[in-house]
């Protein structure tokens, strides 16, 4: 019955949200709440709050007086808890920072509007558009796209990763240069060992290290498996129907190809953190990195500010995730994957319904935040946002935002100028890729058990997962070939 009603709160608000575009938010009055996670602006203990998003905000009530925008600035340690809670009761955020793979797969349905239908619509605030996603990046709204079709977030940033690293220490070890090859990196990480300092220390995350990979390997048949749902990029669907054709999968000997060539790199670490769960591991890895227990971190762009503003007090440098090459893999492909990992970032905001915010029931209120986000989704207004903050890289066309010029974002730079390819799995299910992967990963990565128990595991599980998603989805494998 819950289920029904809030679907049937959807379709009420998804019926108000889809009238004819405005160019102002009518007469409703009042204020409008907001959680713009890493955007936020006046953040109470940054060291330089950012401005951006409240001189926007401060535009708007100036053309719309009655209308007042208020950013949250409490910290939010679980972010997808806390939706949970506060939908619960009535009172989520008008305007909402979400994954959209939680929106898609465990968050509950209904918490957030379908935003498909509206991306369709001109922006008013843009000339001479016709719709909207017209502005957008294609590939990242159809990876947004939930297995129903709709897209619950506006999206247009993306997080770029690559490997931090401790200037200080490569040099204490007489390293004079970062690697460019993989064996350049064990060859590296074994030099630091030899010297007494730990290479890396920290959870070896599957869905991270594994996207290198796989796109690697995988990278001659990624326009087959990205489009299975005919759109560009890898969804759920695409990801549920390769793995139950036994492509991604251990059934293909490609799929866990390079697990022992990576064991190589973690047989260097310490096993501290081999184990565990990234997500609650992930500030202990990070104070590690920079208190000097380890000489490098593979880690986000967003990790420029969070560095700064834990204390290094060391040199920074970062290198990209070297091509693979046939020394390493028969299979290797030679395909630039440094830019393989990533998705969204900060910028991908969910709107609520009537059901999951009460105050949406308002008349008017829902028409108000959409115009809202309307005005602050521009091109012109998105780069003063992500340019402010400078730790994400933007997506949109034409939308040009560098990172911290006090840091060397070159790696960044190269990612920025090569297609993207990403494969791997991780969201036909909740639950693979960051848990149940993990663990498994972890066992084999500490010697716990052998490649092939973990294959077997592994096999088992993706099975389940690809079942899960049909029947949650009702998807016909059969009629994908």
């Amino acid at each position: 019955m819950m289920r029904k009603r809030l679907l049937s709160g959807t379709l009420l608000l998804g019926a108000a949200l889809l009238g004819p575009a405005q160019a102002a938010p009518g007469a409703w009055k009042g204020t409008i709440t907001m959680y713009v996670q890493e955007y936020t602006p006046n953040w109470p203990d940054a060291a330089k709050p950012l401005k951006a998003f409240q001189q926007i905000a401060d535009e708007y009530r100036k053309a719309n007086p009655g209308i007042q925008i208020k950013f949250s600035t409490s910290p939010i340690p679980d972010n997808d808890t806390n939706v949970r809670v506060k939908a619960a009761a009535g009172e989520l955020f008008d305007i909402y920072w979400a994954q959209s793979t939680s929106l898609n797969s465990t968050l509950p349905k209904g918490v957030a509007v379908d935003l498909a239908p509206v991306f369709a619509q001109p922006n008013p605030y843009i000339p001479g558009n016709k719709a909207w996603q017209d502005v957008m990046n294609k590939t990242q709204v159809a990876e947004n796209r939930a297995p129903n079709g709709a897209v619950y977030v506006l999206s247009a940033d993306n997080v770029a990763f690559t490997i931090f690293y401790n200037k200080d220490l490569f040099k204490k070890a007489g390293i004079s240069k970062p690697p460019t090859s993989w064996p350049e990196l064990i060859a590296v990480s074994k030099k630091l060992k030899a010297a007494g300092i730990n290479p890396f220390h920290q959870v070896p995350a599957y869905p991270w290290w594994g996207n290198f990979f796989i796109s690697d390997l995988y990278a001659k048949e990624f326009a087959r498996l990205t489009r299975f749902d005919g759109l560009p990029g890898q969804s759920g669907l695409d990801e549920a129907v390769a793995i139950h054709k036994g492509i991604l999968s251990p059934k293909d000997p490609r799929f866990m190809s390079w697990w022992p060539t990576f064991k190589q790199l973690t047989d260097t670490w310490p096993r501290d953190y081999l184990t565990l769960d990234a997500s609650k591991n992930y500030d202990a890895f990070n104070q590690d990195f920079v208190g000097g227990k380890s000489a490098m971190i593979f880690e986000g762009s967003y990790s420029i500010r969070s560095l700064q503003d834990l204390g290094a007090k060391f040199a920074v440098g970062a290198f990209n995730f070297p091509a693979l090459t046939k020394a390493q893999s028969p299979y290797a492909t030679g395909t630039y994957v440094a830019n393989s990992v990533g998705g969204n970032g900060s910028f991908q905001y969910a709107v609520s319904t009537p059901l999951a915010n009460k105050t949406m029931r308002e008349a008017g209120k829902s028409a108000a935040v959409l115009d809202w986000m309307r005005y602050f989704g521009t091109p012109k207004n998105v780069q003063r946002i992500i340019v402010e903050n400078a730790t994400y890289v933007p997506t949109w066309p034409g939308v040009n935002a560098p990172l911290s010029p006090s840091f060397d974002s070159t790696p960044f730079k190269q990612q920025a100028t090569k297609p993207r390819l990403e494969l791997n799995v991780g969201s036909a299910a909740p639950g693979l890729g960051w848990t149940d992967m993990q663990r498994i990963f972890g066992l084999y990565l500490s010697g716990n058990i052998t490649l092939d128990q973990a294959k077997s595991q592994v096999q088992t599980l993706l099975d389940k997962s690809a079942n899960e998603y049909a029947r949650k989805n009702k998807v016909d494998f059969s009629n994908y070939k």
